[in-house]
């Protein structure tokens, strides 16, 4: 699976990574979000309801859904608009939530939507 190694990439923070970007660059680059949010939602779409999953998926979704709410709420780091920042912090807290819970928690599409920017935060 391709996607798996694309997100170990950016579960890595390699390089032209949204994590690195933001470690680095202190910018919210939100192609790279986008590309982060996809990865992250073939995963847990395909892993959600297995009882196992590898440590490395696991401990990446959940620095995700800390580390990046940590991180750009520090006064310098330069935020996108409130509603888009908010919005996007609670997508990478919904996949987390689908991959480990085993649920999705919306009960149409638009989870799926959002994470591949189909569909506004």
């Amino acid at each position: 699976m391709t996607f798996l190694s694309e997100l170990k990439q950016q579960f890595d923070a390699e390089d032209n990574t949204f994590l690195m970007t933001i470690r680095d660059e202190l910018y919210w680059n939100w192609d790279q979000f986008f590309s982060l949010s996809s990865l992250m939602y073939q995963v847990a779409d395909t892993f959600h309801h297995q009882e196992e999953i590898d440590k490395w998926i696991a401990e990446g979704f959940w620095f995700c859904d800390t580390w990046i709410r940590e991180w750009t709420m520090h006064s310098y780091f330069p935020q996108p608009s409130p509603e888009q920042h908010e919005g996007a912090l609670n997508l990478i807290h919904d996949l987390a939530f689908y991959l480990f819970q085993g649920e999705n928690p919306y009960l149409d599409d638009s989870l799926r939507l959002k994470a591949l920017r189909k569909m506004n935060l």
